[in-house]
């Protein structure tokens, strides 16, 4: 009894020993006082290195700590250096964390950093330019950064000439630009990026949104051939399907079968509405509204309706055409059915929200409306809501170029000549000025706007001329004729269209960067 007493007690003392000992060891327990030469997160192009080299101050041993490292990306162990090498491969955000650990302790302490990595394609400014009747595309590249506040900015740092032969085995885009068109996958949170449609005299196609390397021949997309008068002059997009306005009038259509892949449908040869002929389409907010805008040879609006947006056995399930029509008394339906003069262009603004303008014999009239969808399958139809009239200065249609209109600021941009102006078409006053005058002609104007709810950023415009230069400042929403410049670049041809490239609906649908 006394022998297993004895062993009691000596158990006893040996484990008072270990706890002083523990107590005594990690009485001052080392932590991070703080990490140099590290920032939270960086933003980089695919294939671009970035060299990461953090210090680690702690509270014990600060000047000469004894410390092991190990570097994970994800959960992979990928370093045990105290600098790491990253190499920007693959789009997307990347979780880095840095883990230097103390020798004596064996604590290990743990830094995120999130490294950004997007396409150097993936948003800025798509010009189309020519030179010698070659089709050349060019790219002003935008890079999504934040400020040490976490305010996400859009730098500008660069452009890129002639881009498509670079990814394109050396081959030339083609000859006789027309225009530039970006479709999206409609999902707020799609990865897929947003597709480049080139129209040009020669060969319209389409380019992946990030490496810009052609998907395929417009031509090549039809059921069974290409119709013999094929001559696309604009396009556009829609929840489900594609648009494509040939220069003959008629309007050649394309449904997706799979909304995450855009070349699975197939265009018809058949022209749509029994080959009714049209002079003008013009894109809504999609998938938000049903149905985009159609001026046809008689100077009457339609909405091309699209109220299904998941795929069909019906080919022509989703495009019906929807006359206007209204039950307000003060809406003059001669601004929707018959236009007297000639409609110079129109634009969305809002959800089912346009501007269009109208020149009768010299006199500019600003046609700002509402609708809402009407009808059901097979009876389809455009209601008007509200329209309100102004007349607008004709000094600013001398030489009218392009309007773009933008839907976060209540106010349209008119390229006329070498003259940039602006005109309210939402406010009571209708205030209208000059925003810049420049060396050339202007042949081209684009804008990137910023929902102001969500950033603190008045709206990006670029503005290209024929001599080739390009142009591109922010308008002071409280003064549009004060602009600040933000970048600037020459000798990229004559210039033909300008867009800005989202990549993703997402962007487009809620003003982000």
């Amino acid at each position: 009894m006394k022998k297993y007493l004895l062993i009691i007690a000596a158990l006893f003392s040996l484990t008072s020993c270990l706890d002083n000992k523990l107590d005594e060891s990690f009485k001052d327990i080392n932590e991070v006082k703080r990490w140099e030469n590290i920032e939270e997160s960086y933003s980089v192009y695919a294939g671009e290195e970035i060299v990461l080299a953090p210090q680690v101050v702690l509270t014990i041993d600060s000047l000469n700590p004894e410390l092991e490292f190990e570097w994970y990306v994800g959960t992979e162990l990928v370093s045990t250096e105290p600098t790491y090498t990253f190499m920007s491969n693959n789009i997307g955000t990347h979780n880095v964390t840095f883990c230097p650990i103390d020798k004596k302790s064996g604590m290990h302490f743990n830094k995120l950093i999130r490294i950004s990595v997007q396409s150097q394609y993936e948003t800025g400014w798509m010009v189309l330019s020519e030179e010698g009747n070659k089709s050349i595309l060019s790219i002003v590249m935008g890079k999504k950064e934040e400020t040490e506040d976490e305010v996400e900015y859009l730098n500008y740092i660069g452009v890129r000439k002639d881009i498509y032969p670079l990814h394109n085995d050396g081959q030339s885009l083609g000859s006789g630009p027309r225009k530039l068109v970006e479709h999206y996958v409609q999902d707020d949170y799609a990865t897929i990026p947003g597709e480049i449609m080139v129209l040009q005299q020669d060969q319209p196609l389409e380019l992946h949104g990030f490496s810009m390397e052609r998907e395929v021949f417009v031509s090549d997309e039809f059921l069974v051939g290409i119709p013999s008068n094929f001559n696309v002059v604009d396009a556009t997009q829609s929840a489900s399907g594609g648009y494509l306005l040939n220069a003959d009038g008629t309007i050649l259509y394309k449904k997706n079968y799979d909304l995450e892949a855009y070349h699975v449908g197939t265009y018809s040869d058949l022209p749509l509405f029994d080959g009714k002929k049209f002079k003008s389409i013009t894109p809504s907010i999609y998938p938000q509204t049903p149905y985009l805008l159609a001026l046809d040879e008689e100077n009457t609006l339609y909405g091309i309706w699209e109220k299904e947006s998941r795929p069909t056995g019906d080919f022509y399930y989703n495009a019906e055409l929807a006359p206007f029509f209204t039950e307000e008394s003060d809406v003059d339906m001669s601004l929707f059915q018959n236009i007297e003069g000639k409609v110079i262009g129109s634009g969305f603004h809002h959800s089912d929200s346009y501007v269009t303008i109208i020149n009768q014999n010299g006199k500019y009239l600003m046609n700002n409306y509402q609708t809402y969808p009407s009808g059901s399958r097979g009876n389809r139809s455009v209601k008007i809501l509200e329209s309100r009239i102004h007349e607008m200065s004709a000094s600013m249609f001398t030489d009218f170029v392009d309007m773009a209109v933008l839907p976060y600021r209540d106010y349209m941009l008119i390229a006329s000549g070498n003259t940039l102006y602006f005109h309210e078409y939402y406010r009571d006053n209708f205030k209208e000025g000059v925003v810049k005058t420049f060396d050339h002609k202007i042949t081209s104007i684009a804008f990137k706007d910023f929902n102001p709810y969500r950033h603190e950023a008045n709206a990006h415009v670029a503005v290209g001329l024929e001599n080739g230069d390009l142009y591109i400042f922010e308008i002071d929403d409280d003064d549009m004729t004060k602009t600040t410049p933000l970048f600037e670049t020459h000798d990229l041809g004559k210039i033909v269209d300008v867009i800005f490239k989202y990549s993703s609906w997402g962007d487009v649908k809620y003003g982000y960067f």
